[in-house]
């Protein structure tokens, strides 16, 4: 067993209550288990038991023994050893002890443990049951399962239990952390885990089952299979069928037979799920067909319309055949508020995903988070059989410090009073796991996850003190810092964080995290413990390097501070980290890419700089041909996005840039890459040119003109044979950074009505795509405008040249406003070209509007 740091359980250990649902104790005497390490007590199994039960046994007779150094016999069938006994398994305590399993509360996972006389039953409606009563027991009798390397088996000469007759449900039906760290079988068993991700089987009694697990309708309708001759079964965007990234059309009626069909299949090739997932793609891209269109106005205008129809379909077609099999779906970005009118079918799950909340406050706190809330209180009312899919980790970076326990703490207990009946929390999952404080996080959330009721900070309290030892005061002061960075004033600064973005960090907080883990690494007494607390520190590094790689104008460079000591540090921490066993810094690929791609932008790039009296406009040729600067001089204010330096692809992100695609993208396929450099620049005027790989050519003028930037994009196919190509010509305004975010589009369609609504902050959705065709289009001008800022940035182009207008914006935490334009899309036969023509001008608003 691994030393134990924390405080000792008293010698005469008297067996404690749970917050869990049970009933009243009967008045028996105490009994004693085990006394100078010797037991009268035999433990019991039926002779048929399954081998969660068989599990369970052995696991009591290992802690016991480990607690009071008492063997106790393990005996199975008959005979019935004439010794006290402990029974474990519903069928075995029925017939010895007459205990009726119809007293137990409902649910496969309900249990009981119950003193009879002198003997002592721990049983459950399944086989799981049984197994989560000896692991309750145990923990009652204070053993505690850390990780997978530390446990805390508490020592005892003599251990008494108290009459018992507790009756046991637990809060949550679907408890799942996905967490690298508590996919063990052994740890998430006895943390009384039961997600279908975790390595649980048989011998758990194993585990919520789900097939597939999320984002199904391609697995239901593959696009390779059917849209070549059938692309009405898919998504029309923007007027155009989708082939990928989007969705399925569901109100098709062919689409609806096929997806039940598949259903079907599914049951029959994987009986042993309980959930089939007939969920939407992770993706935006919903159907905007006439009749689906249709569907959501008859919901309130609510996309979740369409979808729980149609999967409401498919479940009543499913409870005819299999009654015991459930459906599930999730209420995700734009399907996450419920319709007005249609309701969840008894065998249908929702799982509600908040994914654009603040995850630094308790919801209820947060302003950010009223949106989610309200969505929470409307699905509690339609739905007893809510899940939601929580979010617990930094996205984009898994070991940037991520301040949320206070949060954690707040809503785990607020959605059991909301009715929620299972919780699926994302964190940092990879081959290798490591992300920041991976290990106790799984370990408090796994606690409250079993009793919503249990006082978190304790709970952290006592995994440091058990995982570092003399280490653990300065771990915590480093976890209360962190914290005080989101905590509402005065406690702390007030800041947001969010599931791709984290709280900025002072250099001042980050010089007090290096001192506080070199006061932890001496203060660490023995080997073991030092690596943990190393390991833990790679946090605070990985934030100085993100904030070290932050870029800057220097003369004529576009530079971090120091790229070459930068160079040295990223290639330091890439080695330290992969001695940890770590292989993923975020969720999209390995660390031998970040790898790559952190040295391939730390360096200095020429910036070409255009200005007049008014403008100011600074062009990176090397960084995807892209105006990273447009400052309105008078003001000094910045028209364009600045990214931060721990967005994904910094410092390749914001300004003015021009794509090449191959056909219209309505959520983001990827381009083609394009090679650009510089080809002239003079007074007022730049160009440049870009060659990609196919052998097309594009070039882009940039002209200055008092407040406005002319621009002119020409795509040319110079090659020999003809290539279908359009452009993509897109400026990301300046929205303010973090609290400050303050955006209005305006504009006048063709057909003369003016448009005029917020972006943000987000009134709901904290997300939105637009696509304006025809004469719904802007009249060749639009604008954004920022009133915080005082500042707009208004986007006149040539109406011919461009086939759609494209608005797409993303607020809390990420506070992005793209206004794009598009070509129209052709077979260019050689020595053919497209061109768009587009100017952005930095207007001041009337002072009465700022």
């Amino acid at each position: 067993m691994a030393r134990d740091f924390s405080s000792r359980i008293p010698r005469r250990h008297l067996l404690g209550w749970p917050a869990a649902a049970m009933c009243g104790a009967q008045s028996h005497e105490t009994l004693l288990l085990a006394a100078h390490g010797q037991s009268r007590y035999t433990i019991c199994l039926d002779a048929g038991a399954a081998p969660a039960e068989r599990r369970a046994a052995h696991e009591l007779a290992a802690h016991l023994a480990a607690m009071t150094g008492a063997r106790l016999p393990i005996a199975e069938g008959a005979p019935v050893p004439d010794t006290p006994l402990i029974l474990i398994g519903d069928r075995v305590a029925a017939e010895r002890l007459n205990l009726d399993p119809a007293e137990l509360p409902p649910g496969v996972e309900s249990f009981r443990i119950e003193t009879v006389g002198e003997h002592l039953a721990l049983a459950g409606r399944h086989p799981r049951g049984t197994m989560y009563a000896v692991y309750t027991f145990l923990n009652q009798l204070g053993c505690r399962w850390y990780t997978r390397e530390v446990t805390h088996v508490p020592s005892a000469r003599s251990l008494r239990v108290p009459p018992a007759r507790q009756r046991i449900r637990p809060p949550f039906e679907y408890r799942e952390i996905y967490y690298t760290e508590a996919q063990d079988k052994d740890w998430a068993a006895r943390n009384r885990l039961n997600g279908g991700l975790a390595k649980l089987d048989e011998s758990t009694g194993g585990k919520i089952r789900f097939h597939p697990f999320v984002h199904s309708f391609y697995d239901l309708l593959p696009a390779r299979k059917h849209f070549s001759a059938h692309p009405e079964y898919f998504a029309e965007v923007a007027g155009v069928r989708q082939p990928d990234k989007a969705q399925l059309c569901l109100t098709n009626p062919a689409v609806l037979r096929i997806a039940t069909e598949r259903v079907f299949e599914w049951i029959r090739e994987h009986p042993e799920a309980t959930l089939y997932s007939v969920s939407q793609n992770d993706c935006e891209g919903w159907c905007e067909c006439a009749r689906c269109r249709q569907a959501e106005k008859e919901e309130g205008g609510q996309p979740s319309g369409p979808i729980l129809r149609f999967v409401n379909a498919i479940a009543a077609a499913v409870e005819k055949r299999h009654p015991d099999k459930l459906i599930e779906t999730l209420a995700y970005t734009f399907s996450e508020a419920p319709p007005a009118r249609t309701r969840p079918r008894a065998n249908v799950r929702i799982r509600l995903c908040p994914i654009g909340v603040c995850q630094g406050h308790p919801y209820r706190d947060c302003r950010h988070n009223r949106f989610f809330m309200q969505n929470l209180e409307a699905w509690s009312r339609v739905t007893r059989q809510l899940y939601v899919w929580h979010y617990v980790t930094n996205f984009w970076h898994y070991l940037l410090p991520h301040p949320n326990f206070d949060e954690l703490a707040a809503d785990i207990p607020m959605y059991q009073r909301r009715g929620v009946v299972g919780l699926f929390m994302q964190g940092a999952v990879s081959p290798g796991g490591g992300g920041e404080n991976a290990e106790l996080r799984s370990y408090v959330l796994a606690r409250l996850l079993w009793d919503p009721g249990a006082h978190a900070w304790r709970e952290v309290d006592a995994f440091l003190g058990a995982v570092y030892g003399g280490a653990a005061p300065y771990l915590r002061a480093w976890l209360d810092r962190a914290h005080r960075l989101v905590r509402h004033p005065p406690e702390g600064e007030g800041q947001s964080i969010w599931t791709y973005r984290g709280p900025r960090f002072a250099p001042s907080v980050l010089a007090e995290g290096k001192r506080l883990f070199d006061q932890a690494e001496a203060a660490a007494e023995n080997p073991a413990v030092r690596d943990r607390v190393r390991k833990a520190r790679l946090s605070v590094e990985w934030a100085e390097l993100i904030e070290g790689r932050r870029f800057l104008f220097q003369g004529a460079d576009y530079t971090p501070a120091d790229p070459e000591g930068l160079r040295e540090q990223f290639a330091a921490f890439f080695t330290r980290a992969g001695g940890f066993g770590i292989t993923h810094l975020h969720e999209w690929h390995g660390m031998d890419v970040d790898e790559r791609e952190r040295l391939r932008y730390l360096r200095a790039f020429h910036v070409v700089t255009l200005e007049n009296e008014t403008l100011r406009l600074d062009i990176v040729p090397q960084l995807s041909g892209r105006v990273v600067r447009m400052v309105h001089k008078p003001t000094g204010r910045e028209a364009l996005r600045q990214p931060d330096p721990d967005e994904r692809s910094y410092p390749d992100q914001g300004g003015l840039v021009a794509f090449v695609h191959p056909e219209f993208s309505a959520w983001g396929r990827s381009p083609w890459t394009v090679e650009w450099e510089l080809e002239s620049a003079g007074p007022g005027q730049a160009a440049i040119v870009g060659r990609l790989e196919n052998g097309l050519r594009v070039r882009r003028r940039f002209t200055l003109v008092g407040a406005e930037v002319r621009t002119h994009t020409q795509l040319e196919n110079p090659g020999t044979q003809p290539m279908r190509a359009g452009l993509q010509v897109r400026a990301e305004f300046n929205p303010r950074a973090g609290e400050g975010a303050d955006v209005e589009v305006s504009f006048r369609r063709r057909s003369g009505a003016p448009v005029r609504r917020r972006l943000l902050p987000p009134p709901g959705v904290f997300f939105g795509v637009e696509t304006y065709l025809g004469e719904g289009a802007p009249d060749a001008v639009w604008e954004l405008s920022n009133r915080t800022l005082g500042l707009a940035l208004r986007n006149r182009f040539e109406a011919p040249q461009v086939e759609r207008c494209w608005l797409w914006w993303r607020g809390r935490g990420e506070n992005r406003v793209y206004v794009c334009l598009w070509s129209p899309f052709a077979e260019l036969a050689p020595g053919d070209r497209v061109e768009v023509a587009s100017a952005y001008e930095a207007a001041l608003l009337p002072k009465d509007s700022a």
